[in-house]
C-alpha cells in the first residue's frame, strides 16, 4: 500500500487498558438522559411560549366558530389542525380554511368549554414531532459539538492555531477568533499544522471511494486543498476516518456499534482496494459489555487505530490529542 507522510505508528489511547474501560456507566448513561431532557425543554419551549401567547389572544372568546374571525391566530389553528408546514405549500386558503373547520367541528366543539385548551393540546401534539425530529438530528450535532469543542481545547493546550470553515454555501474560512466560545456549534472543517504538516479535519462528508456519509474525516491538507469540501475526491490525502455515534439509550448501541463497525469496514476495504493506507477510529457515547469487547480486540490487533467512549473526559482527550497529532 502507498504510505504517506505524516502517519506513523502510535499506540491507541493509554486510558483504554481493558474492554471495561470503554464500557458506558450507568452515571454517564444518567447524565446523558439528563443532557438530553434538558435539550429538549429548549428545543420545545418556543412552542409553549407560542401556546401561552394564543391563549392571551383568544382570552374572551366565547365559541370555536369564533376562532374563524380572528386572522391573527389562523397560522397557530392550521398548526393545530395537524398541515405541515410542507403540506402548505400544495394547498390553498380555502383548503386550510376547510382544514380549521374539521378541527372545530371534530375535535373543539366536543370539548364543550374546555375548547381553547383542546386548541392547545392538540397544537403541542402536532408540534411534539417537530420536536422529536429535531431532537434526532440535535443528538448526534451534541456528540459532534462536544467532539469539535475537545479538539479545540486540545489545540489549545499546544499553543496550534486553527482555521475554521463554517457550513455555509460560501465554505467561508476565517482565522481562530480571541474568544472561540461556543464555536463548536458552527464548525464545519478545522484546519490545523502540526509537526507531521499541515491537516483539516472535516465532518459529516460524503467520501466517493466509500460511496457513503463519513462522521470524522482528517486530511493531509491545507486550507486551498479543502477546496470547498471537493478534497473528498482526493483519497491520496486521507489520513483517518472515524464513526461518531451520539446516542446514549444503551438499547440501541449495539445496533450503532454494527452499523459504525460496518461503516468502518467499509472505509478500511474500500480505500485498502485503491492501495491507500488510512486509519479508523471509533468514537460512540453508548458502549455496552458485548460491543466494548469488539473494540477492544480491534484496537488490540490494529484494526482499529483508535477510540473512546465520548462521555470518558480522559479518553476524549486523549483521543482529540492524538487527532491533533497524527
Amino acid at each position: 500500500m502507498k504510505e504517506k507522510e505524516g502517519i506513523k505508528e502510535m499506540a491507541f489511547n493509554k486510558f483504554i487498558t481493558s474492554d471495561s474501560d470503554l464500557v458506558t456507566t450507568h452515571q454517564a448513561t444518567r447524565a446523558g438522559f439528563f443532557s438530553i431532557a434538558l435539550e429538549k425543554n429548549r428545543v420545545s419551549d418556543p412552542y409553549v411560549k407560542t401556546a401561552l401567547s394564543f391563549k392571551t389572544m383568544v382570552n374572551g372568546v366565547k365559541s370555536p366558530n369564533d376562532l374563524l374571525n380572528i386572522p391573527a391566530i389562523r397560522p397557530f389553528l392550521i398548526a393545530a389542525s395537524g398541515l405541515s408546514d410542507k403540506s402548505l405549500n400544495y394547498l390553498d386558503e380555502d383548503d386550510r380554511t376547510a382544514a380549521i373547520k374539521e378541527l372545530i367541528d371534530k375535535f373543539l366543539k366536543p370539548a364543550g368549554q374546555d375548547f381553547i385548551d383542546e386548541v392547545v393540546y392538540r397544537y403541542l401534539l402536532i408540534k411534539g414531532d417537530s420536536v422529536g425530529g429535531t431532537m434526532r438530528n440535535r443528538i448526534g450535532a451534541i456528540g459532534e459539538e462536544k467532539l469539535i469543542r475537545c479538539i479545540l481545547s486540545n489545540l489549545s493546550v499546544q499553543g496550534i492555531t486553527y482555521d475554521w470553515c463554517d457550513g455555509s454555501p460560501t465554505y467561508r474560512w476565517q482565522r481562530q477568533p480571541q474568544n472561540d466560545a461556543g464555536l463548536e456549534q458552527s464548525i464545519k472543517a478545522l484546519h490545523w499544522k502540526n509537526s507531521n504538516g499541515e491537516r483539516v479535519l472535516a465532518f459529516d462528508m460524503t467520501i466517493p471511494l466509500v460511496g457513503k456519509n463519513v462522521d470524522i474525516c482528517l486530511f493531509s491538507s491545507d486550507v486551498a486543498g479543502y477546496d470547498k469540501g471537493r478534497i473528498k475526491n482526493h483519497p491520496d490525502k486521507g489520513l483517518m476516518f472515524g464513526e461518531l455515534k451520539s446516542g446514549i439509550d444503551p438499547a440501541g448501541a449495539d445496533e450503532h456499534w454494527k452499523t459504525g463497525n460496518t461503516a468502518l469496514q467499509r472505509i478500511r476495504n474500500s480505500f485498502g482496494d485503491a492501495n491507500y493506507s488510512i486509519q479508523t477510529s471509533f468514537v460512540g457515547a453508548a458502549i455496552e459489555k458485548s460491543m466494548a469487547i469488539e473494540i477492544y480486540d480491534q484496537l488490540v490487533d490494529g484494526t482499529l487505530s483508535n477510540a473512546s467512549n465520548l462521555h470518558d473526559v480522559n479518553q476524549l482527550n486523549e483521543y482529540c490529542n492524538w487527532v491533533v497529532s497524527i
